[in-house]
């Protein structure tokens, strides 16, 4: 690998670490990451993104090879360097998530969380089908949590647009341990509704104990207020249960062991009570839709 960094990019270092998603080195005190990226990369579009959001972000900079491209080939993999500035140990706030998204948006982008979530839906049953005997924690909690999603896709199909309404910078995943670092990394970075992004920061708080998430969630929605649709849209992505159906895919797919469910399943009951009291604030905010399976938590 060291040989690989210092023919492909010049760079002449030591101490490099390695996980599956990539390697870490620090060359001229910045942090560099080497991604192991896949076939389906866009790289127009991330150079565009670089273009737009380099030099006023903190988004990590994709380094070019000696060949002028973003993407190097070795081993019978791919790979792309990056340079680090953001902080790799401060936490994601929504502060920083709507500054990301108040920098670029676009308008009549085609996006149906509907039709996304029941594919995902038939996708995942078809792998508890072919795989459910090897784990019993996701075969008794899989249905209740499809039943979760079941709900959020009748609620998004009763949501009506406006025929000229806004995307903004999103994110394809926002998990529960991650730093500002994973919200500024390009390959990580996709449009979408504005509001995709709070409902996955509301969701992971809870599991990752932020005890300050309603004060966090007042002053966002009082600054920075939704219109009626952004609020229905919320909701909606509120109650699909996104934080499940991925350590769904890291056991089934990655071989993660099984056991890191068993503290989201145990908390089945604390997590609804926390989802009634937030769309209940937003019932009393925006004056959303009830949902009647949670309203008996609202506050």
């Amino acid at each position: 690998m060291n040989n690989f960094i210092e023919y492909f990019y010049n760079m002449r270092v030591d101490n490099i670490i390695c996980n599956k998603e990539y390697c870490s080195f620090v060359y001229d005190e910045y942090m560099y990451r080497l991604y192991v990226i896949d076939e389906t990369i866009d790289s127009n579009f991330l150079i565009n993104l670089e273009k737009r959001l380099l030099g006023n972000t903190l988004i990590n900079e994709i380094i070019f090879n000696r060949d002028g491209s973003i993407v190097s080939n070795y081993n019978n993999n791919q790979y792309m360097l990056m340079k680090i500035y953001a902080n790799t140990k401060k936490k994601i706030t929504l502060d920083e998530i709507n500054y990301l998204a108040s920098m670029w948006n676009v308008r009549n982008l085609k996006i149906n969380w509907g039709i996304l979530w029941e594919r995902k839906i038939d996708y995942l049953e078809k792998l508890i089908n072919e795989n459910g005997k090897k784990y019993p924690i996701i075969t008794d909690s899989f249905n209740y949590f499809v039943g979760m999603a079941e709900n959020a896709i009748s609620y998004y199909n009763n949501i009506i647009f406006s025929d000229d309404y806004t995307c903004v910078i999103s994110h394809k995943k926002i998990r529960f341990s991650d730093t500002t670092e994973v919200i500024y990394n390009p390959l990580n970075i996709i449009f979408d509704y504005r509001v995709r992004d709070i409902a996955e920061y509301i969701k992971n708080a809870f599991f990752n104990d932020n005890k300050s998430i309603f004060k966090e969630i007042d002053y966002y929605f009082r600054n920075y207020p939704l219109n009626q649709t952004d609020a229905r849209l919320l909701v909606s992505r509120l109650m699909y249960p996104s934080f499940y159906f991925e350590m769904y895919e890291d056991i089934l797919i990655d071989n993660v062991d099984e056991k890191i469910i068993i503290k989201t399943v145990n908390r089945l009951t604390e997590y609804e009570e926390y989802l009634g009291s937030v769309i209940g604030y937003l019932n009393k905010l925006y004056g959303v839709q009830e949902i009647k399976w949670l309203n008996h938590y609202y506050k």
